[in-house]
């Protein structure tokens, strides 16, 4: 075949693969896309990236045709949360260190700028380390893990050093593990930085840093509220739930996208909004809610549960969406033990449509905006997907990384199960 031909053949294939792709996927990666765009900042509180990422659910709840709760499309409270909004640099042995793959700086760190000494300790000597001793000035307790060493000691060890850093004295903290950031609501009084080193026996004498840091006050975030209107009237309400808010950024440099978490899940939260409010369901008006504040602690969900616009015997059922961008290995009903009858009932709509290969049930389990729900006595259940794809609070976690393997199965199994109700 000639070259040319053969260039041809290839972009056919390529236009009739990406054709091949559904509207409800092609959907689900634009607003991914648009949600992990360096413009949204990480969803996070560095340059209001939160507040951008909630204008533009607003926007979208509005163009899908949702009606604002009580004449609400919002939902404000307001948060403290320790931010990095300029330079987080580290250098060890004169070599520049990469964030988010060399080094993290700890979410509730403070600022720092110059020369830390390292101190190296042991896990024994870490617990037994009393609160009231003062290092040398610009020293830190330096820790590296052992091989072999068990995962309890490890995590006392991690538990005492938080400590230590918030009180006593500057922390640097040597870590095999896979870097996962988080977000705080505190900072401590000294810095703590965790860097990756898997051959590393003894610390170097030194390391460079410059973080600045800033502890926020107040900072105003936004619940997005729409609902579609039940065919015939109705006092009963489904809530569909995603949060919109992620980590944010460690420095100029690096943000964290959340294509995963929780981009993904907000993508099929209004790809069912919109199929619902072209045929909604007959005896329940359906609130889709994009949460914020949820990685700070389920922050958003637990204000508007405590805040009871709508009383808790209005609420049937709270399914929320978080992870959805896979689902190669099939998807796990957090709450599952909790109401067997629910989760049989999406079991039995699974079976007779075969949308995944496997749907797991798991117990209670804080880790997601379903929580405040169920704890307050509403039926409550949390859906994730499982797969490959292992990018979890990273830098990794790119819409591009994102198979959507069984998203348009997934969405429809989803949209009989609220409509068997």
């Amino acid at each position: 075949m000639h070259h040319k031909q053969l260039l041809l053949l290839l972009s056919l294939l390529t236009t009739l693969l990406n054709s091949a792709q559904s509207p409800l996927t092609a959907y689900a990666k634009k607003i991914t896309t648009v949600l992990c765009a360096p413009e949204m900042e990480g969803r996070g509180y560095v340059n209001d990236g939160c507040k951008k990422a909630g204008i533009y659910l607003t926007s979208e709840f509005e163009r899908i045709g949702l009606v604002p709760l009580n004449g609400y499309s919002n939902q404000s409270f307001y948060l403290n949360v320790n931010t990095f909004p300029g330079k987080c640099k580290v250098r060890v042995n004169g070599q520049k260190q990469e964030p988010g793959v060399d080094y993290l700086i700890h979410p509730s760190s403070s600022a720092y700028h110059g020369k830390l000494k390292l101190i190296q300790l042991s896990a024994a000597e870490i617990i037994k380390f009393p609160f009231g001793k003062n290092l040398e000035d610009h020293a830190a307790i330096t820790f590296i893990p052992q091989k072999g060493m068990a995962k309890d000691t490890l995590k006392m060890v991690k538990t005492k050093l938080e400590k230590l850093a918030r009180i006593n004295a500057p922390v640097v903290e040597y870590t095999n593990e896979k870097l996962t950031w988080s977000v705080s609501s505190e900072a401590f009084k000294f810095p703590y930085i965790q860097l990756v080193d898997s051959s590393i026996s003894v610390a170097p004498k030194q390391i460079k840093t410059q973080v600045d840091a800033q502890l926020k006050q107040d900072v105003e975030v936004q619940n997005i509220l729409g609902y579609v209107p039940s065919k015939n009237p109705s006092d009963s309400f489904i809530i569909v739930s995603a949060h919109y808010d992620h980590l944010g950024r460690m420095g100029k440099q690096t943000y964290f996208p959340g294509a995963n978490d929780n981009a993904s899940g907000v993508a099929m939260m209004l790809s069912i909004a919109k199929e619902i409010q072209g045929q909604p369901l007959p005896n329940h008006n359906v609130l889709f809610i994009a949460f914020a504040g949820e990685e700070i602690g389920l922050e958003g969900s637990s204000f508007f549960v405590n805040q009871h616009i709508l009383g808790g015997d209005q609420i049937s059922l709270v399914l929320n969406l978080d992870i959805m961008g896979s689902g190669e290995e099939g998807i796990t009903v957090v709450n599952g033990t909790v109401y067997p009858q629910l989760f049989q009932r999406l079991v039995s709509l699974n079976e007779s449509t075969q949308s995944v290969n496997r749907i797991k049930p798991r117990g209670k389990a804080a880790n997601s905006d379903h929580y405040p729900f169920s704890e307050a006595g509403i039926p409550a259940i949390f859906i994730y997907t499982m797969g490959p794809n292992k990018n979890y609070h990273d830098i990794h976690d790119k819409a591009e990384a994102l198979s959507f393997d069984r998203f348009d199965q997934l969405h429809y199994l989803l949209l009989r199960f609220l409509q068997s109700f």
